[in-house]
């Protein structure tokens, strides 16, 4: 991790696996990498389907707010999650966005980097099924962002994915090969 601090959303609809995501990546740095971790999560009033939300905060120091307000990194994987997070980035910062499950987005955000890929086709045609697709665009985010290694993201994959572990490391894979 290039800064001292990150704060990231993970921002999608229930069911997605973000919550999941979150911990893995909470899990990779804090245990594996023994950085400060906060991480929370929100979900909407419906279990399934409703937006889901998944907060951290990775720092080199101590943490002396554990809120993410302004995200420096905001992960959409619905129309939902972006229309609903997108103007919470902190500028300057990225989104990164899945152009199968997000078509409407705006290309030309002053401050806000756009990192738009068909991350669904992407799993669909590497690993065979899109039930990790959560696991690909953490790897993809944990290369970009040099949040931690692939190597922390497995063993915490190890720990905290009760069902598919090799499925769900291979699309990590996958994904930290894209970042």
């Amino acid at each position: 991790m290039e800064r001292n601090k990150i704060e990231i959303t993970l921002a999608g609809s229930g069911g997605q696996g973000l919550i999941l995501a979150g911990l893995v990546l909470a899990d990779a740095a804090g245990i594996e990498e023994g950085m400060e971790i906060v991480q929370t999560v929100e979900y909407g009033p419906e279990a399934r389907l409703g937006t889901s939300r998944s907060d951290l905060i990775i720092s080199r120091k101590i943490i002396s707010y554990p809120k993410v307000i302004h995200p420096d990194v905001l992960v959409v994987l619905s129309q939902s999650a972006y229309d609903k997070f997108n103007k919470i980035v902190k500028i300057p910062g990225a989104i990164i966005l899945d152009t199968f499950n997000t078509k409407e987005f705006s290309k030309d955000t002053e401050g806000i980097e756009i990192v738009a890929l068909p991350f669904t086709e992407i799993v669909r045609e590497r690993i065979g099924t899109p039930l990790v697709l959560n696991m690909l665009v953490l790897g993809f985010l944990a290369k970009k962002y040099d949040l931690v290694r692939l190597k922390s993201l497995q063993n915490a994959v190890d720990r905290r994915v009760k069902k598919y572990q090799d499925l769900n490391k291979k699309a990590l894979q996958e994904g930290y090969t894209l970042g």
